[in-house]
């Protein structure tokens, strides 16, 4: 036998004989396993196979929770699936936060929904997930900490996963299926096969921690793309390889994909973890190529005829609200995760989902069949509102600035999201020059805002720009930088801020002052006095029109989901209420509207802040700006890239 055959086998032979295959065939109490006889599951002794959706609780309201997992179980699916993102639980490190302000990160509570509504669960634990959120899950502060390399044998970054995966998995554990929960598989990390590490003590240390916590008899996973160069790095001995791949034109490629899980796991069930029926956005998009739901349907049917196991990705997308989005190596993620998946991001039933669950009905021998049709959740339109100026973005610089000689980075102050205001005193103006910094960079000389540097962005990027607008003798210099997510795939680490010395005419600069800008929900209730206000705003306030702009969204009778209407406006997010409802970028698009769920809004007056930070257009006239509230979101790919 050749060397490369050969190590196949034993691999092979780990894969099948590390406690895939434990338990007794014939007790009848609370199990999952794999049958390698017949390459299939046992769920409590008896033969199981799933269809099954990924749906993330982190990226819905807590009150829609049911509400989208009814809709999951009206199709005819028998399981979930949804990753953990650490950096959400761990934000800053050694505090766990499985409960949230109200319940938001209950994981468990989603889970038993699921299970009150007949879903059982796959969970993804990671430590990474990609999944388009910041940093792929992983917390920022890691950058602080010296990682060198993510996702590793670095032994930061394994004790800092050791330490998560204590808090973690003592809660995973009561609800897995052998102690009666309904969690039946974990994942471990996510596409690894996708990353330049290729680090097998890494993995297979991953692998030992968690089997050494929840046990040997529970079913391990791994997830990979659907050629063999994936699987070479990303499968692990003893961990059910999986693979993931979207609609093809020739169900013969499903022979291919499933062929190359099969050389690595001979005696597992076949399983699809990420069937793709939609795909992401990125903000500065100029179209969008989705398959539809005839060109589904054609391969999850062939799929379930030769006994796979299929997970839809998404089947609900949902929103990245705040600044949780993660960017890809071109452009940022946008705010709508809407994914093109079966139900919008909205919760709304749409034609794909109805021509999936059509399908689903049709199986004569699929034995959870599709429930009644749930409605839509109610929209509303609330119409025009006005917005008034009420300072400019540096209003809401932490006072607790740190000097310095040279900028610091994001990371350095402890600014996990958002935007920092780097300032500084200049002579005289001259040509600013940023050799490296992340991601875009908003240049103000004596609060005037003179123009925009950027990274990377379309394989374009913008490190230098004169400086107008000085006075004589001494002028304030502002950059305000803002991290638009961190990248998502494939790992880095991704340091936001200024990265490196700055130039005015060729000669450093010294002497700066960095200020955290504090978007927190306590900063905005104040400008209510602006509105109060009766007196407009001075033309000459709104020249620049950047800066923080305060209105009141009236909800006349019971509160529905709506959206803010952002056309008319540059770029930056808005807060309705206490929450950060998302980024906006009108000028680059597609997205022009943002959700807002009935959850966020009250009955009555509702304050609405737009932080504008590079200039709104159309929006404004004489001392006011306006918006308005839509019953429906608007997607444009007409707009021209304008940064």
């Amino acid at each position: 036998m050749e060397r490369p055959l050969l190590l196949m086998a034993l691999f092979s032979l780990l894969v099948v004989g590390f406690g895939w295959n434990m338990g007794n065939p014939h007790n009848e109490g609370p199990s999952f396993r794999i049958d390698s006889e017949n390459r299939q599951f046992l769920l409590d002794g008896k033969p199981f196979r799933y269809i099954s959706g990924s749906i993330h609780y982190f990226r819905i309201p807590l009150t829609m929770w049911n509400d989208r997992l009814k809709k999951v179980r009206a199709l005819g699916f028998n399981a979930i699936q949804f990753y953990i993102p650490w950096n959400l639980h761990e934000f800053q490190e050694g505090k766990f936060d499985f409960k949230g302000r109200a319940g938001e990160l209950d994981f468990l509570h989603f889970v038993d929904l699921a299970r009150q509504n007949g879903l059982w669960t796959l969970l993804r634990l990671g430590p990474y997930i990609c999944g388009e959120w910041e940093n792929g899950g992983l917390p920022y502060w890691l950058l602080r900490k010296g990682v060198q390399k993510q996702r590793s044998s670095d032994q930061i970054f394994k004790q800092s996963v050791a330490n998560w995966f204590e808090a973690l998995l003592q809660r995973v554990k009561p609800a897995l299926r052998k102690n009666g929960g309904p969690i039946l598989m974990l994942q471990i990390e996510n596409e690894y096969g996708s990353y330049d590490a290729c680090d097998r003590s890494y993995t297979t240390w991953l692998r030992d921690f968690v089997k050494e916590r929840v046990g040997d008899d529970v079913v391990l996973y791994t997830t990979d793309g659907s050629a063999e160069d994936y699987l070479k790095c990303g499968a692990v001995p003893g961990v059910l390889p999986t693979v993931d791949f979207g609609t093809t034109s020739n169900n013969s490629n499903i022979d291919k994909y499933f062929e190359v899980q099969r050389k690595y796991a001979p005696y597992a069930p076949l399983v699809n973890s990420e069937f793709y029926p939609g795909w992401l956005l990125l903000w500065g998009a100029k179209s969008e190529s989705l398959p539809t739901a005839k060109e589904i349907v054609f391969n999850a049917q062939y799929m379930y005829d030769i006994g796979a196991n299929i997970n839809f990705y998404m089947i609900h997308g949902g929103t990245n609200f705040g600044f949780w989005n993660g960017a890809e190596v071109q452009a940022p993620c946008l705010t709508s995760y809407d994914y093109g998946a079966p139900i919008s991001e909205a919760g709304d039933v749409t034609p794909k989902y109805l021509e999936i669950r059509k399908w689903i009905k049709s199986l004569p021998d699929w034995p959870n069949k599709p429930l009644d049709v749930p409605e839509n959740t109610p929209k509303a339109k609330y119409g025009r509102f006005e917005l008034k100026k009420a300072k400019g973005v540096a209003g809401f610089a932490d006072p607790s600035c740190v000097s310095s000689k040279i900028p610091l980075t994001h990371e350095e102050i402890n600014q996990p999201l958002g935007y920092v205001i780097y300032r500084t005193k200049i002579e005289k103006c001259g040509e600013l020059f940023i050799p490296k910094f992340a991601d875009f960079a908003y240049v103000f000389v004596e609060e005037e805002y003179v123009g925009t540097l950027y990274r990377h962005y379309y394989e374009k990027n913008s490190t230098n720009i004169t400086l107008t607008g000085c006075r004589p003798g001494m002028s304030a210099l502002s950059i305000m930088v803002e991290n638009q997510g961190r990248q998502t795939y494939e790992t880095i680490n991704d340091h936001k801020g200024i990265l490196s010395e700055v130039f005015i005419d060729g000669q450093i600069k010294r002497d700066w002052t960095q200020c955290r800008v504090d978007l927190a929900p306590q900063n905005f209730y104040k400008y209510f006095q602006v509105l109060r206000d009766p007196s407009p705003n001075p033309p000459g306030d709104l020249k620049t029109r950047i800066g923080t702009f305060v209105g009141e969204l009236v909800v006349s009778g019971k509160p529905r989901d709506t959206w803010i209407d952002t056309r008319g406006w540059g770029k930056g997010v808005v807060i309705v209420n206490s929450h950060n409802i998302g980024r906006y970028w009108a000028t680059e698009g597609p997205q022009m509207t943002l959700y807002v769920p009935a959850e966020f809004l009250k009955y009555g007056p509702n304050l609405v802040v737009f932080v504008e930070v590079q200039g709104a257009h159309e929006a404004c006239e004489t001392g006011l700006c306006f918006s308005q509230s839509l019953d429906a979101p608007i997607f444009s790919f007409n707009s021209t890239l304008n940064v």
